[in-house]
C-alpha cells in the first residue's frame, strides 16, 4: 500500500505545474483543449466574442506577429525556443493569414520565409519585412508585394545578445514619428551596432527601449531599464506606455528616462535614482489569484468597434494569471496613474499564455497564444506543436476587405482625421514611403498642413497630421516654431521632440526653450524640455537646465526631477564650478543634493 501511494505521488509530480480537472486528464499527455474549446471555454464581458482565428496545425509557437496594410496577419513561428537560450539552426518561420470571407477565421495561409532562427519580432513597412532574430536585427525585402523575399535578409544591426530567450529584441511598433521601437530586457546583454563595427562604436543595452528610422538607417535607445518589456504603444497624444513583468507592470516611458530595473545596474553609476512605475495596483495575487507578476502585450485601445468606454484603455495579457486585464490611466501632472479598469478575457485554461496584442482594421482585437503548460522558462521540447490566435470582437460586426496601398496620397492624408487608429498609422507610413520614394505627395502635404492650422480639428488630429508631415520630411523650422505658440501642451511638446530628432537647434529655437523651460505653465512642456537638455550639446544645456530647475512645484512629480538630473549629470564633471553655481539656484531638493554627490565623486 505504501508503495502505491508513493508511485502515485510520484507520477503526480510529473504532471506540468497546472490544475488538471477531470475532464483534462482524459485527453492523455497533453492535457489541453482544442483551439475551439480553448475560445468557447473563455468569459468576456457582454457583448463580447472570442473566435479562433488560427490555432495547431496552423499555427505552431507563434512569437511574434503583425498586421500589414491589407489586415493580413504576419506571423513568426519560433521553433529555436530553447530553455534558458535559443537554437542557432534556421529553422523558424514566418507566416502570413488572411481573413478572405470576414467571418474572424483565416481561409488562407502562406509561408513566407523558413530561414530564420529566433524569430522575436516582427513588423511590415518600407518594401520589405523587419524581423528580430538573434543576433540580428533583419530586414527581408519584398518590395514588390508578391509575398515572396526579393532576396537574401539584410543585416541592419547585429550585436544582439541571447542570454535569456525572454529578453532579446521584441514587440516591434512603428512610433507616430516614424522610427520602428522595441523592447530589451535586462537579462540579455546586447552591443547593437552595424555589421563589422568595433565595440567602441556600439550601443550597450541591457533593459529597455529602442528604435530604428528605416529611412536614416539611425539606431538609438529611448529609455533605459525596467524588466523584461514586451509590450509597447502610444496614446492619442502620442505617449508611450509600456507592460512589463516580474516588477510592477505598467510604465509611461519618456525619452532619455531611466527606470526601476529588476536586476543590474544602470552603465551611468551617476543615475543616482530611477523612474518607477505608474501602476497605483498590482495583478499580483489579485482577487485571490496567485502570482500574476508577468505580463506581456500592451494596446491602447483606439478602434471604432468596442464600446466607448474602452477607449483609451490599456489592454495587456497576465501570464500567471492566464488572462487578459484592462487598465485606465488618467493625466497626472507631467505623466500619468494607472488604475485597474477590469477584467477583460478570462480564459480558464492554465495553457493559455497570451502575450502579445494587435489592433485589427475593423477594431478587433487580436491576441497570439504560445499554449503550453509551462509558464516560464520551462523546457520546450522538440517538437511541441500547440500555438493559437484568437481574433476578440464586439456585437455582430463583419471584417469587410481593406487595401490601404491602393489608396491615393489624398485619400491617406484624410484617414488622419479618422477615430481608427489602424487606418491612420497604416496611412501614415504609407505616406512616408511615397515621399520616400520620390512620389507627388505635395496634395497630401497641404491637406496634412491644413489639418494642423485649422480651428475644426483636434489635438490628436493636429498631431496625427503633424506627424504624418514629419514622416514625409515634409516640417520645417517655420512650422515648428509656430507651434510652440499652440495653447496645447502636447503640440508645443511634439515641436521639441520633432526639432530635436538630429540632436541639433537653430538659436532662435533654443532661445525659444529657454524662455519656455522658465515661463511654460504646463509641466508636459517641462518633461519635453527635460528630455531635450540629453539631445543638446552639453554647452547648450546650462540656461535650459537653471530654468528648469527653479520650479519648486516640480520637486514631488514622479518624473520631473530625475528627467532634469539625467540631462544635468554630465554638466558637473565638464563644470564642477559652474554646477554648483547651477545648484545654488536649483529649486528642487534632490537635484540639488545630486549635484552636489556627483561633484563630490560619489558613486
Amino acid at each position: 500500500m505504501n508503495r502505491f501511494v508513493l508511485l502515485l505521488f510520484a507520477g503526480l509530480l510529473s504532471l506540468p505545474f497546472s490544475f488538471v480537472g477531470a475532464e483534462e486528464l482524459e485527453r492523455g499527455k497533453h492535457f489541453f483543449y482544442t483551439p475551439e474549446e480553448a475560445a468557447a471555454n473563455m468569459t468576456a464581458p457582454d457583448g463580447f466574442h472570442v473566435i479562433p482565428f488560427a490555432g495547431e496545425p496552423d499555427v505552431r509557437q507563434p512569437n511574434a506577429f503583425c498586421i500589414d496594410d491589407r489586415g493580413r496577419l504576419w506571423v513568426g513561428e519560433n521553433y529555436t525556443y530553447t530553455k534558458y537560450g535559443w537554437s542557432p539552426d534556421k529553422r523558424d518561420r514566418i507566416l502570413i493569414f488572411e481573413d478572405t470571407d470576414g467571418d474572424g477565421r483565416f481561409d488562407t495561409r502562406k509561408v513566407f520565409t523558413e530561414d530564420i532562427t529566433y524569430v522575436s519580432g516582427l513588423e511590415v513597412g518600407y518594401g520589405g519585412v523587419w524581423v528580430g532574430s538573434v543576433p540580428n536585427l533583419l530586414f527581408i525585402p519584398d518590395a514588390d508585394g508578391d509575398d515572396v523575399p526579393d532576396g537574401k535578409a539584410r543585416i541592419v544591426r547585429d550585436g544582439w545578445g541571447g542570454q535569456d530567450q525572454h529578453e532579446t529584441l521584441n514587440t516591434f511598433t512603428w512610433g507616430p514619428d516614424g522610427w520602428l521601437y522595441g523592447c530589451h530586457g535586462v537579462f540579455t546583454h546586447s552591443k547593437v551596432g552595424k555589421p563589422g563595427e568595433p565595440d567602441s562604436a556600439r550601443t550597450p543595452l541591457n533593459g529597455g527601449v529602442w528604435r530604428y528610422h528605416p529611412l536614416h538607417d539611425q539606431f538609438e535607445v529611448f529609455a533605459w531599464g525596467t524588466s523584461n518589456p514586451w509590450g509597447i504603444d502610444f496614446d492619442d497624444n502620442g505617449q508611450l506606455l509600456m507592460t512589463a513583468c516580474v516588477i510592477p507592470h505598467l510604465w509611461h516611458v519618456i525619452q532619455g528616462a531611466r527606470y526601476h530595473r529588476q536586476a543590474g545596474t544602470h552603465f551611468n553609476p551617476y543615475v543616482f535614482d530611477d523612474i518607477k512605475t505608474i501602476a497605483l495596483h498590482t495583478h499580483k495575487d489579485f482577487k485571490g489569484r496567485p502570482g500574476g507578476h508577468a505580463h506581456g502585450g500592451a494596446l491602447l485601445y483606439l478602434g471604432e468597434s468596442y464600446p466607448d468606454e474602452y477607449r483609451g484603455k490599456l489592454f495587456m495579457c497576465s501570464i500567471h494569471h492566464h488572462m487578459m486585464y484592462v487598465d485606465q490611466l488618467k493625466q497626472h501632472r507631467s505623466g500619468f496613474q494607472g488604475e485597474h479598469h477590469s477584467d477583460f478575457i478570462i480564459a480558464n485554461d492554465k495553457w493559455f499564455l497570451g502575450f502579445n496584442l494587435q489592433l485589427g482594421p475593423d477594431g478587433a482585437i487580436y491576441v497570439i497564444d504560445w499554449y503550453d503548460s509551462k509558464e516560464c522558462h520551462g523546457e520546450t521540447p522538440e517538437g511541441k506543436d500547440t500555438g493559437r490566435i484568437y481574433k476578440i470582437t464586439y456585437g455582430d460586426s463583419k471584417a469587410e476587405s481593406i487595401n490601404m496601398k491602393a489608396h491615393s496620397t489624398d485619400r491617406l492624408a484624410e484617414q488622419q482625421l479618422s477615430r481608427n487608429e489602424w487606418k491612420v498609422r497604416h496611412a501614415r507610413r504609407l505616406l512616408a514611403e511615397r515621399a520616400a520614394a520620390g512620389q507627388d505627395v505635395a496634395s497630401a502635404v497641404k491637406k496634412l498642413q491644413a489639418m494642423v492650422a485649422s480651428k475644426e480639428t483636434t489635438t490628436p488630429q493636429k498631431l496625427r497630421a503633424l506627424w504624418a508631415l514629419h514622416g514625409m520630411e515634409a516640417v520645417d523650422d517655420a512650422l515648428l516654431l509656430g507651434l510652440l505658440d499652440s495653447s496645447d501642451p502636447y503640440l508645443r511638446s511634439w515641436a521639441i521632440q520633432l526639432d530635436l530628432e538630429d540632436k541639433q537647434t537653430t538659436a532662435e529655437q533654443l532661445a525659444r526653450y529657454e524662455a519656455m523651460a522658465a515661463d511654460d505653465p504646463s509641466p508636459v512642456v517641462r518633461l519635453y524640455l527635460a528630455s531635450a537638455l540629453q539631445r543638446l550639446p552639453l554647452e547648450q544645456r546650462w540656461t535650459l537646465a537653471a530654468n528648469l530647475i527653479a520650479h519648486e512645484e516640480d520637486a514631488d512629480d514622479h518624473n520631473l526631477p530625475l528627467v532634469y538630473w539625467y540631462g544635468i549629470e554630465p554638466l558637473v564633471e565638464l563644470d564642477r564650478a559652474q554646477a554648483l553655481k547651477l545648484a545654488a539656484g536649483c529649486k528642487i531638493s534632490k537635484v540639488r543634493q545630486f549635484i552636489a554627490r556627483r561633484a563630490a565623486g560619489i558613486k
